[in-house]
């Protein structure tokens, strides 16, 4: 991993999050997508968390938790509800790794 040149974790949300604006129009509902288009300023989050079991069946194959992470981005929960999470992208933190997978809320 020395020689691998890394986003730092700051640097792979702003990646995740540049990833989820690109595509978030196509693949939320409409209803999903007003939502956050209504709320990301005051209630937009991005979490990094180690990937789970589901991607690991999922890409068949082991993945390393110091290089990936899953982005999980969405929404903070008001008036104590759940937290609504719109988006699980799968990341490298390689910067010239092009693993990008994403789970959307709703499909």
């Amino acid at each position: 991993m020395q020689d691998l040149e890394l986003w730092t974790l700051d640097e792979l949300c702003d990646h995740a999050f540049d990833i989820f604006e690109e595509l978030a129009s196509e693949n939320l509902t409409a209803a999903d997508y007003t939502l956050y288009q209504q709320h990301y300023e005051a209630r937009g989050y991005v979490d990094l968390a180690i990937p789970g079991e589901d991607w690991v069946e999922m890409m068949m194959q082991d993945l390393e938790p110091e290089l990936h992470y899953e982005a999980q981005i969405g929404l903070t929960g008001e008036n104590g509800e759940a937290d609504i999470v719109l988006a699980r992208i799968l990341l490298s933190r390689e910067k010239h790794e092009a693993l990008c997978h994403a789970q959307w809320r709703g499909q």
